[in-house]
């Protein structure tokens, strides 16, 4: 066993200044990444609201599932090109370059008045948030001392659950005072990281060598920086490939096309209701059948609307017509599922301030999700824990989707959602960058995460489909249902683990 037994106990010990330099700006750069993700996903549904007023809930997942699919394919292929010119361009320089890419167009994404704007403006953030974090990790796996590369990486991984933290608490500081797109042009101040990446750091000791190897053998193909057609030229980089595919596809999937949809949950489970809605709902359900027609007839336009919403939403089956809300009374069912409604409404405001404290909880728990993976994984192996986290990760969402219904729930829900379906992407930082070398490095890690995300795009896009599909099916929301069903993604990362080489504690990989 090589030098990374302690790795999980005291690596920060074997960091001089200018590998703390590193850290601090690798870190810093992957969380603000993920503070921008956050701030997408927290705010998506008021974004979509804004600009889609006129469309139904069901049909605003809809809308909502493929500006995200938009954001994903924009960020797998910025991982994807900028993976490469990690690798043949420098880690450093890329680096920098993706950070002051996604800081710019987030600023620009708060400006967006349409849809097509809006859809626009994720794709190009997607580019730079997509391309930072191979470079980040290649950066950090070669100028790391050898005994603390697991520990610095599954702590800047850990870390990223800050930006995080950051985008859930700026939702409920934020939105309320400036709406929505005040978060964006917050979201835009990263870039300051990138200038710093310029000025401040040089490229890793091992990529310099590496590259001046391959310039002193120009003709020598076996040299070449950047190749994917290399990484499935080589039986062993080919397997590497395929197995880091598979589970950061179903880790990406489970995340992207479930958990972090849990925002989006709670924003339709928990009703929208003023102190006089209340009171006004509780005198409905109390009425009899001639007398509830009555009320529902002298509601306001606005407070029919609100009505049919939460009408045509209810956890029953069957539900009422569209065309008879107005019409016909309430059925016994209804009566029940509004008493029971009524206690748990909120007004928007409180409403917003409970999402931002459930995916605070969210990422607080995916903080020591994605940390104590490390620890774990350099007691028992990446595989054996690759498989924990995993089973973990499908058990989180199938709780949280099937069981949520009132706000408390947040406080126990919403930090195991974070601590399982985070957890796996410790490991994408440690374990990817094992798989590969130098001069692959960066490509390796990217194409793996990246195509995975391309897998990811195309399933969050099912979600608003199946949400719709589903709607109506059974009492449970079609939403719950559909991102129950993507979940099992999880599946495929647990097969590929078969083929997965252990790379606990040994050195990262070099060609002979």
């Amino acid at each position: 066993m090589s030098g990374n037994s302690n790795a999980n106990e005291s690596w920060w010990r074997y960091l001089n200044g200018y590998h703390w330099l590193v850290f601090f700006l690798a870190a810093a750069a992957w969380m603000f990444d993920t503070m921008d993700q956050q701030l997408f996903t927290a705010s998506r549904a008021d974004a979509m609201k804004d600009l889609l007023p006129d469309w139904g809930e069901a049909e605003r997942y809809n809308a909502g599932s493929w500006v995200t699919t938009i954001f994903i394919i924009g960020w797998a292929f910025g991982g994807l090109i900028f993976g490469v010119l990690g690798d043949r361009w420098g880690r450093a320089k890329t680096m920098a370059l993706t950070v002051i890419l996604y800081a710019a167009f987030t600023g620009l994404s708060g400006l967006a008045t349409t849809y097509t704007f809006f859809c626009v403006g994720r794709f190009l953030t997607g580019l730079g948030v997509g391309g930072e974090f191979a470079v980040g990790a290649a950066l950090v796996a070669e100028v790391m001392p050898e005994k603390a590369r697991a520990g610095a990486l599954g702590m800047m991984q850990a870390l990223s659950a800050i930006g995080n933290l950051l985008g859930a608490g700026l939702l409920g500081l934020i939105v309320p005072l400036w709406g929505w797109q005040g978060l964006y042009f917050v979201g835009a101040l990263p870039a300051i990281i990138g200038f710093l990446v310029i000025f401040k750091m040089r490229e890793p000791e091992k990529w310099v060598q590496a590259k001046k190897a391959a310039l002193e053998n120009p003709n020598d193909k076996s040299k070449q920086f950047g190749s994917i057609k290399d990484l499935f030229g080589h039986p062993t980089w080919r397997r590497n490939v395929l197995v880091g595919i598979a589970i950061s596809a179903a880790g990406v999937l489970g995340l992207w096309g479930a958990g972090f949809w849990s925002s989006d949950l709670i924003k339709s489970i928990i009703p929208t209701m003023t102190a006089e809605d209340k009171v006004r709902y509780e005198q409905l359900v109390d009425a009899n059948a001639v007398n509830q027609l009555e009320m529902i007839q002298k509601m306001t336009e606005e407070e029919q609307t609100q009505f049919k919403h939460l009408r045509l939403n209810l956890e029953i089956k069957p539900r009422i017509a569209e065309d008879k809300v107005f019409t016909e009374p309430l059925m016994e069912t209804e009566v029940e599922a509004l008493k029971e409604m009524i206690p748990r409404g909120m007004d928007e405001d409180s409403k917003t301030r409970l999402r931002s404290m459930a995916l605070m909880l969210q990422q607080t728990g995916a903080f020591f999700g994605m940390y104590l993976f490390v620890v774990v994984s350099n007691r028992i192996g990446r595989r054996a824990t690759f498989l924990v986290t995993m089973l973990l990760g499908w058990t989180s969402v199938i709780l949280v989707f099937l069981t949520f219904k009132h706000a408390y729930q947040i406080w126990y829900l919403w930090p195991f959602l974070g601590f399982s379906t985070l957890a796996p992407f410790g490991g994408f930082a440690v374990y990817l960058p094992e798989l590969f070398p130098t001069r692959l490095r960066s490509t390796g890690i990217s194409f793996c995460y990246n195509v995975g995300r391309f897998i990811t795009a195309a399933g969050v896009l099912v979600l608003g489909g199946l949400a719709v599909f589903l709607d109506g099916k059974t009492s449970f929301a079609g939403f719950r249902l559909a991102a129950v069903l993507i979940a099992c993604s999880y599946i495929v990362g647990i097969i590929a683990l078969i083929w997965a080489p252990e790379t606990a504690n040994k050195p990262l990989p070099e060609e002979e």
